[in-house]
């Protein structure tokens, strides 16, 4: 139940968020921090089935391609349980690795489907105004939104 006011606070969050940057300027990707916030409380199974459904919900949200996001959220997903095996999430030095390297997991996740849909290569122009400033802010609200997840879903495992 926890989970699913998260879910709704996080919708909330983005979509006040996005509408109050410009247009030109790409948001932080909250559905990010909170399947790495659900993540670490889920065993990988679950973690990865939560990245997958919250993925799609994006997708359903934002009128997107079906599966768009919910590869990128289960690539992030899938690399969080892969780096939590080597780093320890509960160390904030170690947990700003484990988000940077999981955010580009996610954009590894995007470039795998363009590629497989053959679309065009991104150009560098997408790299320097969406990837760049979504990594960015997406990282600096993460030390704002997952102690506020923390304390709305209680200690990690």
């Amino acid at each position: 139940m926890k989970a699913i006011l998260l879910t709704f606070f996080t919708i909330i969050l983005q979509t006040l968020i996005s509408g109050l940057l410009p247009d030109r300027l790409s948001p932080p990707d909250l559905w990010f921090l909170l399947v790495l916030a659900l993540a670490s409380r889920q065993n990988p199974y679950l973690g990865l089935a939560s990245a997958f459904a919250l993925g799609l919900l994006q997708d359903l949200s934002s009128a997107g391609y079906l599966g768009f996001h919910a590869l990128g959220l289960v690539s992030a997903a899938y690399a969080f349980y892969g780096l939590r095996r080597w780093l320890r999430w509960e160390e904030p030095p170690a947990k700003a690795v484990i988000l940077f390297l999981a955010f580009l997991a996610k954009w590894g996740g995007y470039l795998l489907l363009v590629y497989w849909l053959r679309y065009a290569t991104l150009p560098p122009s997408t790299w320097l105004s969406v990837f760049l400033p979504e990594m960015l802010l997406t990282l600096a609200l993460a030390p704002l939104f997952l102690p506020l997840a923390d304390a709305l879903l209680g200690a990690g495992e």
